[in-house]
């Protein structure tokens, strides 16, 4: 079994509470980790029992940037202080993974060595956090890539291996509208399924866009064929006018494919 959930708009995220917790068998959700600066978020996760399984953006993506270019061991104690907070709250909700984007695209490709030894520095002493439960720190990254010349992939996957801990991985942020005729499943997983920790499709039904069953189908077999331990996040776009009990069963009848 696959463990899924399902992002929600961390504007409205109050609205989520029922339709999350209706769905009973899915009942986890992503959320960016600045919800978890309040306590009652968590709070609320907790009552109507669900978890937080992916919490994502736990550093600005600048602020990250920024980082890594000056990580001093000061900074990184800063670092360490301020995070570990929101990572003990959020670990309440059961969450399993937290990642972060790093803006690696701004690296120039004759500078890249230098900045990769700095991210793996950053990322490092966030396997440290104090919690009770196992957790592992993902860098986003996006597929199709971000522009054609992109070195998004190759400098994330080279800091994975430069961390060397498997508890330091991918968040792989995926558009399957925009990946049709730009690859194929089995030599996409091949590349990154070693760093792998999460999978998260994007769509938008607003704009009539949705997860095909068939497509579905195809990534839970292949996933489950490889023992995939990590996560799987159906990331729909919403808005005051979406159905938020309908988006949640849809992500259930999704998320049965990978049971």
């Amino acid at each position: 079994m696959i463990n899924c959930a399902i992002r929600i708009n961390d504007h409205t995220w109050q609205d989520w509470l029922e339709p999350v917790a209706a769905t009973r068998r899915l009942c986890a959700v992503e959320c960016d980790a600045g919800l978890f600066a309040s306590p009652d978020f968590p709070a609320q996760l907790n009552k109507h029992g669900i978890r937080c399984l992916h919490a994502r953006d736990i550093l600005p993506g600048d602020t990250a940037a920024f980082l890594s270019e000056s990580a001093t061991e000061d900074n990184l104690l800063v670092l360490r202080r301020n995070l570990f907070g929101v990572m003990i709250s959020a670990a309440a909700t059961d969450t399993q993974v937290f990642s972060l984007q790093l803006r690696l695209d701004r690296i120039a490709p004759e500078q890249s060595a230098q900045h990769i030894e700095r991210h793996a520095r950053l990322l490092q002493p966030l396997l440290a956090a104090p919690l009770d439960t196992p957790y592992q720190l993902a860098i986003q990254v996006s597929q199709p890539r971000p522009y054609p010349q992109s070195h998004e992939w190759d400098f994330a996957l080279a800091i994975c291996r430069q961390a060397k801990s498997p508890r330091i991985g991918l968040a792989m942020n995926f558009y399957p509208d925009d990946f049709h005729g730009q690859g194929e499943l089995k030599p996409l997983l091949n590349s990154c399924f070693e760093h792998l920790h999460v999978v998260c499709f994007h769509y938008n039904p607003l704009l009539g866009e949705t997860l095909f069953d068939d497509e579905q189908i195809a990534w839970a077999e292949e996933l489950k064929s490889r023992d995939f331990k990590g996560l799987v996040v159906f990331c729909p776009e919403t808005d005051s006018r979406s159905n938020l009990s309908g988006v949640c069963e849809d992500a259930l009848s999704w998320a049965d494919f990978y049971s």
